[in-house]
Parts: structure tokens; sequence; C-alpha cells
């Protein structure tokens, strides 16, 4: 019987720990621009707190790409983001692509909440369509899916949640 009686304390105690260090997560808001060169991107990427709705303020920004149709097939080197001044939790990255289609952007995030020391460790994935230079917009929608989406009604969506949502 006291066995038991410590294991349940010990289960509750572990369970009450991984609650406190779960702390803030991240959301990611991602827009994509074609640059002049053939499928070379400009990505801008707001990142706040889920919880608290706050910038968060990176020490390290790295964006990868892999298409989901195709995992590992493409072999796009990590991007590093970095921070546009005088705008918190604001960054840019150049991605340089291998094809058109939709492709995962794995956003890794170390860093803290603005104004705080809160410490934020996390990995957003945000997937994104990329589509020929001259049919997308300014956003990096693809042309032919904002046309449907406001057929629809509905605004297409770029965001990305924490691990795990």
């Amino acid at each position: 019987m006291h066995l038991i009686a410590v294991t349940v304390l010990s289960v509750a105690a572990l369970a009450l720990a991984s609650a406190a260090q779960a702390g803030e997560r991240a959301r990611a808001q991602v827009d994509c621009s074609a640059s002049e060169a053939h499928l070379h991107y400009s990505c801008t990427i707001t990142l706040e707190g889920k919880k608290s709705g706050e910038p968060l303020e990176a020490d390290e920004l790295v964006v990868k790409a892999d298409m989901p149709s195709m995992p590992m097939a493409h072999n796009v080197p990590p991007a590093q983001a970095l921070p546009v001044p005088g705008e918190p939790g604001t960054y840019v990255a150049d991605l340089e692509l291998e094809m058109f289609g939709e492709w995962a952007l794995s956003i890794e995030i170390d860093g803290v909440v603005a104004g705080t020391q809160e410490r934020v460790r996390d990995k957003v994935v945000v997937k994104h369509e990329f589509g020929d230079a001259n049919a997308m917009n300014m956003q990096g929608h693809d042309a032919d899916q904002d046309a449907e989406s406001d057929r629809e009604g509905a605004q297409p969506s770029h965001q990305g949640h924490g691990h795990g949502d």
C-alpha cells in the first residue's frame, strides 16, 4: 500500500513539474515574396507568444524547407533569419528553393518573450505554397489559391503553431 501511495505521489509531482516547464509556446506568421532570382524568396517571419501575444526575441532563428509531398528529396540549406531593426519579433530569411509547390517551413526558435527573461525554445512548422513569380502576389500566396479562397470567403492562412498543436 505504501508503494502505491509513493508511486501516485511521484506521478503527480512529475505531472506538475511538466506543466510548470511547459511555459510559452511560439506562433509564427510567414509572408514570402519572390526575388529577381529564379526560385529565390525573401520571407518575413513574425513571432509571438501563444499565451502572451508578446513578440518573441530570438537569439537564433533557423528556417528549414522541405516538401511534404517529397520528404527529404530536396537539399535546401537552412537559412539564418535576421531581425528587422525597430520591429520586435520580426525577422527576414532568404530561401533558395529547388522547385515550385507546397513547402513546409520549419522554424526553430531559441529566444525570450520581449521584455522578459522567459525562455522560449520551440519549433513551428508553416506550410506555404510557392509558385511562379508571375502568379504570386506581394504576400507570397499563389494567385489561383487566393482567387479560390476569395470565392469561398476565406483568407489563405500561413500561420504556424508550436509543435504538438
